[in-house]
Protein backbone atom coordinates (compact mmCIF):
# COMPACT_ATOMS: atom_id res chain seq x y z
CA UNK A 1 0.00 0.00 0.00
CA UNK A 2 2.84 2.39 0.83
CA UNK A 3 4.45 1.84 -2.58
CA UNK A 4 1.26 2.88 -4.38
CA UNK A 5 1.10 6.13 -2.41
CA UNK A 6 4.74 6.90 -3.18
CA UNK A 7 4.22 6.17 -6.88
CA UNK A 8 1.11 8.38 -6.95
CA UNK A 9 3.02 11.16 -5.16
CA UNK A 10 5.91 11.02 -7.64
CA UNK A 11 3.50 10.80 -10.56
CA UNK A 12 1.59 13.89 -9.42
CA UNK A 13 4.85 15.72 -8.76
CA UNK A 14 6.00 14.90 -12.28
CA UNK A 15 2.75 16.23 -13.72
CA UNK A 16 3.09 19.44 -11.72
CA UNK A 17 6.67 19.90 -12.96
CA UNK A 18 5.53 19.38 -16.56
CA UNK A 19 2.66 21.85 -16.10
CA UNK A 20 4.95 24.44 -14.48
CA UNK A 21 7.47 24.04 -17.31
CA UNK A 22 4.74 24.46 -19.92
CA UNK A 23 3.32 27.53 -18.13
CA UNK A 24 6.78 29.11 -17.92
CA UNK A 25 7.06 28.93 -21.71
CA UNK A 26 3.84 30.89 -22.28
CA UNK A 27 4.06 34.65 -22.94
CA UNK A 28 3.88 37.02 -19.95
CA UNK A 29 3.53 40.33 -21.79
CA UNK A 30 1.74 41.13 -25.04
CA UNK A 31 2.40 44.29 -27.02
CA UNK A 32 -0.40 45.69 -29.09
CA UNK A 33 0.00 48.59 -31.49
CA UNK A 34 -2.67 50.78 -33.06
CA UNK A 35 -2.71 54.26 -34.52
CA UNK A 36 -5.14 56.75 -35.93
CA UNK A 37 -4.82 60.16 -37.54
CA UNK A 38 -7.06 62.81 -36.00
CA UNK A 39 -7.91 66.14 -37.58
CA UNK A 40 -7.10 68.29 -34.56
CA UNK A 41 -4.01 69.99 -33.23
CA UNK A 42 -1.52 68.14 -31.05
CA UNK A 43 -1.89 70.47 -28.06
CA UNK A 44 -5.70 70.00 -27.92
CA UNK A 45 -5.32 66.22 -28.08
CA UNK A 46 -2.75 66.17 -25.28
CA UNK A 47 -4.79 68.53 -23.12
CA UNK A 48 -7.92 66.38 -23.53
CA UNK A 49 -6.05 63.12 -22.86
CA UNK A 50 -4.31 64.54 -19.77
CA UNK A 51 -7.51 64.23 -17.72
CA UNK A 52 -8.43 60.63 -16.87
CA UNK A 53 -12.07 61.65 -16.34
CA UNK A 54 -12.29 62.46 -20.08
CA UNK A 55 -11.22 58.91 -20.90
CA UNK A 56 -14.68 57.72 -19.84
CA UNK A 57 -16.03 59.37 -23.02
CA UNK A 58 -14.06 57.17 -25.42
CA UNK A 59 -12.37 54.28 -23.58
CA UNK A 60 -15.60 52.32 -23.09
CA UNK A 61 -18.21 51.56 -25.76
CA UNK A 62 -21.72 52.96 -25.33
CA UNK A 63 -23.11 49.45 -24.79
CA UNK A 64 -21.00 49.15 -21.63
CA UNK A 65 -21.80 52.66 -20.36
CA UNK A 66 -25.55 51.96 -20.73
CA UNK A 67 -25.44 48.96 -18.37
CA UNK A 68 -27.52 49.45 -15.24
CA UNK A 69 -24.63 48.66 -12.90
CA UNK A 70 -22.01 50.79 -14.72
CA UNK A 71 -20.41 53.55 -12.63
CA UNK A 72 -17.23 55.59 -12.92
CA UNK A 73 -15.40 57.70 -10.39
CA UNK A 74 -12.62 60.24 -10.87
CA UNK A 75 -9.90 60.42 -8.26
CA UNK A 76 -6.52 62.01 -7.71
CA UNK A 77 -5.56 65.11 -9.65
CA UNK A 78 -7.98 66.62 -12.13
CA UNK A 79 -5.36 66.50 -14.89
CA UNK A 80 -1.85 65.25 -15.57
CA UNK A 81 0.22 62.78 -13.61
CA UNK A 82 -1.90 61.21 -10.88
CA UNK A 83 -5.25 61.72 -12.64
CA UNK A 84 -7.32 58.56 -12.07
CA UNK A 85 -10.59 57.06 -13.27
CA UNK A 86 -12.11 53.96 -11.68
CA UNK A 87 -14.98 51.91 -13.04
CA UNK A 88 -17.38 49.55 -11.35
CA UNK A 89 -19.55 46.92 -12.99
CA UNK A 90 -20.69 43.48 -11.88
CA UNK A 91 -21.08 42.39 -15.50
CA UNK A 92 -17.73 43.67 -16.78
CA UNK A 93 -15.65 43.86 -13.63
CA UNK A 94 -14.06 46.74 -11.77
CA UNK A 95 -10.83 48.46 -12.67
CA UNK A 96 -8.87 51.65 -12.76
CA UNK A 97 -6.68 53.76 -15.00
CA UNK A 98 -4.03 56.23 -13.85
CA UNK A 99 -2.11 58.70 -15.96
CA UNK A 100 1.53 58.23 -15.04
CA UNK A 101 3.16 60.99 -17.09
CA UNK A 102 2.37 63.65 -19.66
CA UNK A 103 4.82 65.46 -21.91
CA UNK A 104 4.72 67.14 -25.30
CA UNK A 105 5.08 63.87 -27.24
CA UNK A 106 3.69 61.11 -25.03
CA UNK A 107 1.20 60.16 -22.34
CA UNK A 108 1.91 57.08 -20.23
CA UNK A 109 -0.95 55.33 -18.42
CA UNK A 110 -1.59 52.16 -16.41
CA UNK A 111 -4.76 50.07 -16.20
CA UNK A 112 -5.52 47.33 -13.70
CA UNK A 113 -8.56 45.07 -13.47
CA UNK A 114 -10.25 44.37 -10.15
CA UNK A 115 -8.87 40.88 -9.73
CA UNK A 116 -5.44 41.84 -11.10
CA UNK A 117 -5.98 39.38 -13.96
CA UNK A 118 -4.91 42.06 -16.43
CA UNK A 119 -2.49 44.92 -15.98
CA UNK A 120 -1.14 47.07 -18.70
CA UNK A 121 1.06 50.04 -19.27
CA UNK A 122 0.11 52.05 -22.29
CA UNK A 123 1.81 54.75 -24.27
CA UNK A 124 0.04 57.31 -26.42
CA UNK A 125 2.53 59.01 -28.73
CA UNK A 126 1.76 62.14 -30.74
CA UNK A 127 3.21 63.13 -34.09
CA UNK A 128 2.05 66.19 -35.99
CA UNK A 129 0.98 65.63 -39.60
CA UNK A 130 -0.15 67.97 -42.38
CA UNK A 131 -3.80 67.38 -41.51
CA UNK A 132 -3.66 66.96 -37.73
CA UNK A 133 -1.98 64.58 -35.33
CA UNK A 134 -1.12 60.90 -35.57
CA UNK A 135 -1.80 59.17 -32.25
CA UNK A 136 -0.04 55.84 -31.80
CA UNK A 137 -0.92 53.53 -28.95
CA UNK A 138 1.50 50.94 -27.63
CA UNK A 139 -0.27 48.71 -25.13
CA UNK A 140 1.98 46.44 -23.03
CA UNK A 141 -0.48 43.99 -21.51
CA UNK A 142 0.90 42.00 -18.57
CA UNK A 143 -0.97 38.69 -18.50
CA UNK A 144 1.44 36.85 -16.20
CA UNK A 145 -1.25 36.29 -13.56
CA UNK A 146 -3.87 34.94 -16.00
CA UNK A 147 -3.07 31.41 -17.23
CA UNK A 148 -6.03 31.29 -19.65
CA UNK A 149 -4.95 34.54 -21.34
CA UNK A 150 -1.37 33.27 -21.50
CA UNK A 151 -2.57 30.08 -23.16
CA UNK A 152 -4.79 31.93 -25.65
CA UNK A 153 -2.00 34.42 -26.44
CA UNK A 154 -0.20 31.66 -28.34
CA UNK A 155 -2.80 32.06 -31.07
CA UNK A 156 -2.16 34.91 -33.52
CA UNK A 157 -5.90 35.59 -33.65
CA UNK A 158 -5.79 36.59 -29.96
CA UNK A 159 -3.29 39.39 -30.71
CA UNK A 160 -5.34 40.49 -33.71
CA UNK A 161 -8.38 40.72 -31.42
CA UNK A 162 -6.45 42.95 -28.96
CA UNK A 163 -5.08 45.10 -31.82
CA UNK A 164 -8.60 45.45 -33.22
CA UNK A 165 -10.00 46.40 -29.82
CA UNK A 166 -7.35 49.09 -29.36
CA UNK A 167 -8.06 50.44 -32.85
CA UNK A 168 -11.78 50.67 -31.95
CA UNK A 169 -10.85 52.63 -28.82
CA UNK A 170 -8.71 55.07 -30.83
CA UNK A 171 -11.47 55.40 -33.43
CA UNK A 172 -13.92 56.47 -30.68
CA UNK A 173 -11.29 58.98 -29.50
CA UNK A 174 -10.99 60.30 -33.07
CA UNK A 175 -14.75 60.84 -33.33
CA UNK A 176 -14.87 62.75 -30.05
CA UNK A 177 -11.83 64.95 -30.72
CA UNK A 178 -12.95 65.80 -34.24
CA UNK A 179 -16.45 66.65 -32.97
CA UNK A 180 -14.91 69.08 -30.43
CA UNK A 181 -13.01 70.86 -33.17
Amino acid sequence: MGNKAAIALFGMSGLLVLFATYASLLPDVLESKAQVEIHTDKESAIQYLSSASDWDDWLFPESVKKMDDWKTLSAGKASGEGSVIKWFSEAMGDGGLEIKSVDTNQIVFERISDNNAFRDRGYLSFQETDSGVLISMLDSLDISTNFIARYEAQDEAYMKMIDSSNLEVLTRLKLILEAKR
